[in-house]
């Protein structure tokens, strides 16, 4: 993810939450993590707990090391596997309350309520709030109905990021 769509998202969180440059005591999850710096960046302004979610062997040794190099392992978790079917629990069972998602931008091409990404939040609890990171061409329009709203939106060159709360 680049830096500039990092900043604009932790400053996004700031607003959301009425509190600049911390976080709350958030469970959250960083989903498609890769080194995770989305959710190291949560745990250094106070989130409670990140689990890290990633399949990919090369970013599953560097998501490591960062994490140890952090000293952030009390307060996390790695799941190494397909971050779609996983669980969306910590390990106590509650439910997460910030979701970092950064999926690959193909599985953000299909918008509609088949797509990957519509599944995936159908499968989660309330009281969430997920960070979607996709193409700025792939725009998410939730229907009158869904369980789901869109509270906040921002494009960044050719990146969006779409704020989703339950």
């Amino acid at each position: 993810m680049p830096d500039r769509v990092k900043q604009a998202i932790f400053d996004m969180l700031a607003s959301h939450y009425d509190e600049p440059g911390v976080l709350p005591p958030l469970l959250v999850a960083d989903v498609f993590a890769g080194g995770g710096s989305m959710g190291l960046e949560a745990l250094s302004r106070g989130a409670a707990f990140c689990s890290f979610f990633e399949r990919d062997r090369q970013a599953l040794e560097a998501l490591r090391s960062n994490i140890e190099a952090l000293g952030a392992g009390p307060e996390s978790r790695v799941v190494a596997g397909d971050a779609w079917r996983a669980s969306m629990a910590t390990p106590n069972g509650r439910p997460f309350t910030l979701i970092f998602l950064d999926p690959p931008y193909r599985d953000c091409e299909d918008t509609s309520d088949r797509g990957a990404v519509r599944r995936f939040l159908g499968r989660l609890g309330d009281e969430c709030l997920v960070v979607l990171h996709h193409p700025a061409g792939s725009p998410f329009v939730l229907a009158d109905d869904d369980p789901w709203r869109v509270v906040e939106e921002r494009r960044v060159g050719s990146n969006a990021v779409t704020f989703f709360a339950s």
